[in-house]
């Protein structure tokens, strides 16, 4: 079986480089015209389901692939990014300038540093892997399934999967719109692709960092 990890496209915060935990940024113009280039190359996926982040810029992208593909969205909290608390919403100086500690900390040891009335990496990756086991079991038997979810939550499946430290959690990028697959039997698994972009058209391709 293969599970596909998609990030979603771009946010207007995105653009403003603002910190977009779980608040509800809705996609941009090109975040929504990523998404139909998902969609697209969606079909050759053959999935069975397809499970989402519940948050807007998620759900958008998901309710798109399951409208041209005749599937319906699930929505699991588990899928949402990790929870900001009081960064939500301002830029990676503000949190050097009024956070320093905690942007120390961050830098650091990433894992364990609960940000300021949020969560931890740690954390955010327990409930992550967590979602992963039970539809890995669930869905066995089906050819594929799609996750639709956000930075911080793909790299935390992917990093537990693979074994990355925390002190080398950094050294991951994921892109806006980005597709990754992992196969699995259930026992074996293998990160058959890692943040591929090649699915976005090149007017839109420009927006994929971030």
């Amino acid at each position: 079986m293969n599970i596909f990890l998609v990030r979603h496209g771009e946010t207007e915060w995105n653009n403003l480089g603002r910190f977009q935990g779980q608040v509800d940024v809705t996609l941009n113009p090109t975040g929504l015209a990523q998404s139909l280039d998902i969609a697209k190359t969606s079909f050759t996926w053959d999935l069975s389901a397809i499970y989402a982040s519940p948050l807007i810029r998620t759900m958008q992208i998901a309710d798109e692939i399951g409208r041209q593909l005749g599937l319906p969205v699930i929505a699991d909290n588990r899928l949402m990014e990790l929870s900001l608390g009081e960064l939500e919403g301002i830029t990676g100086q503000a949190m050097r300038n009024n956070w320093a500690e905690v942007y120390a900390s961050w830098r650091t040891d990433p894992g364990y540093t609960t940000l300021p009335g949020g969560e931890s990496l740690s954390e955010l990756q327990e409930r992550g892997w967590d979602f992963f086991l039970e539809k890995e079991s669930q869905h066995r038997n089906d050819p594929a399934i799609l996750f639709v979810s956000h930075n911080f939550t793909i790299r935390c499946i992917i990093s537990h999967l693979l074994g990355i430290p925390w002190s080398h959690f950094h050294i991951t990028h994921l892109d806006l719109s980005s597709v990754s697959v992992i196969e699995t039997d259930g026992n074996t698994r293998k990160l058959k692709g890692y943040n591929s972009t090649s699915h976005i058209s090149n007017q839109n391709r420009s927006a994929t960092r971030g």
